[in-house]
């Protein structure tokens, strides 16, 4: 690109920016009429974070995130203008854990005994669906929509088959059984101590599910078991066993409410952009820095393959300016991680273990605070995390893929010069040496020992017992906190609340929230993507290679699979 079309593209992006600004100081502040109700609509997947994006730092708007939802509902629940809430629930993709922290803030909002209604008016509804619907005092269904509740399935994708034809050989090393995060490519089917880990997590789910979900219903637990072991329903059925409790369109939606005061819809974004009730901001000060994303070295971004990624300088920084800052009285650091690189999680660890020295650091588990999500998570003064959060998995692993028999299934052909054995250590044209292979094990169980050693220490635990519980194994939340690795179940209001009791702030004394990283600006983002642009990032074949296949590397802490729970 010409120094003139990048002076070009740059003027215009300036004066759109500054349009921007003035038409949003200009606009006039809407009042929020009496006797409104805040219709919610929540579908795919729940985000913690909003991703970057200069499209949205350009506009002002910005994908809805969790605490968007659930300051809402905390906000209408008091709010005298706002006299009922519908919840228009699409198909739902992503974890439990924050289905199960919004679920918890819609029964809140229940006991306010404001007429709410869970809309399930789409294609799709399933057991995510039904459970968060379930939180609302009326479950209304579309008369063709059946209820498509069954027992639960956890389905793991294995590409060993798809490598084997592909001339691709893996090679891979891990501590212990349960560290299974390759199986993925090294196996075509569950191993045992896979199958078995993947059990206990379903199981754990299924479990909280049928509780949550029957108290919320009023139906005996074991009755409902029996419900959903003979599911799906037709909507008549539903209804019949009181699985919801009314087929409805959405006009009906509007008449029920307009006989119980009117109906004065008032969307989610507009009601944040309402005048907002008096006294919910101010007070002492609480730091909320996201961790999200895989873990890898260097500042946090996007990438295509994987999503967010949750830089380690980024993150660091995030912890360091809120350790310093004398006016934050507390840390709460939101994980939502599987891990990634050992080195970029250790710069974590060693700031979360810093800032504690200065002021309380607790940790909020969201869906995933698994391996490398537990290493950052482990310095802090309590751990909170949802009954349904995949946590612990506390192994580590190493390997690589021999693409040689690719590169000629696919006629192409390399060849190299080395100055010694280990420069080819992790050449993607042949597998470890013996030599090679005794190195990986060693740094395996080096950096593993240090995985238990400093867990046992920040838990408070012997090395023996951490050990029995580690082995890479995943646990729901549930099952971490009777392990000892979990100290409260609950979400981020309840990290919140340990927060200020050890700050020493009052229970009943509000506080102000500032969240950590701080969204790029636009131009901080448009030069980002020059940067980009002029150091040539461009992908070559062996990377599209390595994204194909699946790319290893060095030592890393990484969750042990991906596992759809449905």
């Amino acid at each position: 690109m010409t120094w003139g079309k990048r002076r070009a593209i740059v003027i215009t992006v300036v004066v759109l920016f500054f349009a921007a600004i003035i038409w949003a100081a200009l606009r006039p502040r809407k009042l929020l009429l009496g006797k409104s109700v805040l219709v919610m609509d929540v579908n795919g997947d729940i985000e913690d974070q909003a991703p970057l994006s200069a499209l949205g730092a350009l506009t002002g708007s910005t994908p809805t995130v969790l605490h968007d939802y659930v300051n809402a509902l905390d906000s209408a629940r008091s709010d005298s203008r706002i006299t009922g809430l519908v919840v228009r629930i699409g198909p739902l993709s992503g974890g439990w854990a924050k289905i199960e922290e919004l679920r918890q803030h819609l029964l809140e909002f229940r006991t306010s005994g404001k007429p709410n209604v869970c809309y399930l008016g789409y294609d799709g509804v399933g057991n995510p669906e039904y459970y968060l619907a379930s939180a609302c005092s009326q479950v209304w269904l579309v008369p063709t929509n059946p209820l498509s509740i069954t027992g639960m399935m956890a389905q793991a994708l294995f590409l060993r088959g798809t490598l084997d034809k592909l001339k691709v050989v893996p090679e891979v090393y891990h501590i212990a059984e349960f560290k299974t995060a390759y199986n993925t490519y090294t196996e075509k089917k569950f191993t045992p101590a896979h199958r078995e880990e993947v059990e206990g997590v379903l199981n754990g789910v299924f479990n909280q599910y049928l509780t949550d979900t029957a108290e919320a219903r009023g139906i005996d637990r074991s009755k409902f078991q029996s419900l959903v072991a003979s599911g799906p329903f037709s909507g008549s059925e539903a209804v019949r066993d009181g699985l919801v409790d009314r087929l409805a369109y959405w006009d009906q939606v509007q008449g029920y409410f307009r006989e119980r005061g009117g109906w004065n819809p008032v969307s989610l974004s507009d009601y944040e952009n309402y005048e907002r009730v008096p006294g919910r901001s101010g007070g002492p000060r609480i730091a909320v820095v996201y961790a999200t994303g895989e873990i890898a070295s260097g500042d946090s971004g996007t990438s295509p393959t994987s999503g967010t990624v949750m830089g380690g300088d980024t993150i660091a920084a995030a912890l360091r300016s809120a350790r310093k800052d004398d006016g934050v009285r507390a840390i709460v650091l939101r994980v939502d991680s599987g891990g990634g690189s050992v080195v970029a999680s250790e710069v974590i660890r060693r700031e979360v273990e810093l800032a504690e020295t200065r002021k309380p650091v607790v940790v909020s588990m969201a869906d995933l605070a698994a391996s490398g999500g537990y290493w950052i998570s482990a310095p802090a003064a309590k751990i909170v995390a949802e009954p349904d959060t995949e946590t612990g998995s506390i192994g580590v692993l190493a390997g690589k893929m021999n693409l040689a028999g690719l590169y000629s299934l696919l006629g192409l052909s390399t060849d190299s010069v080395a100055t010694s054995d280990n420069a080819t250590l992790f050449s993607d044209q042949q597998n470890f040496t013996p030599a090679q292979a005794a190195y990986i094990q060693k740094s395996l169980q080096e950096t593993y020992q240090t995985f238990t050693q400093t867990v046992a220490a920040d838990r408070h635990m012997s090395v023996e017992a951490i050990d029995q519980i580690a082995k890479g194994r995943v646990w729901t939340g549930t099952q971490a906190k009777q392990l000892g690795l979990v100290d409260y179940l609950g979400g981020l209001d309840r990290a919140i609340a340990v927060a200020k009791q050890l700050a020493n702030i009052p229970a009943r004394e509000p506080v102000s929230i500032e969240r950590l990283p701080r969204q790029k600006s636009l131009f901080e983002q448009l030069l980002q993507l020059e940067e980009n642009q002029l150091s040539g990032r461009t992908p070559s074949l062996e990377g599209v290679l390595q994204h194909v296949v699946g790319r290893m590397a060095p030592v890393q802490a990484r969750v042990p699979y991906v596992l759809h729970i449905r």
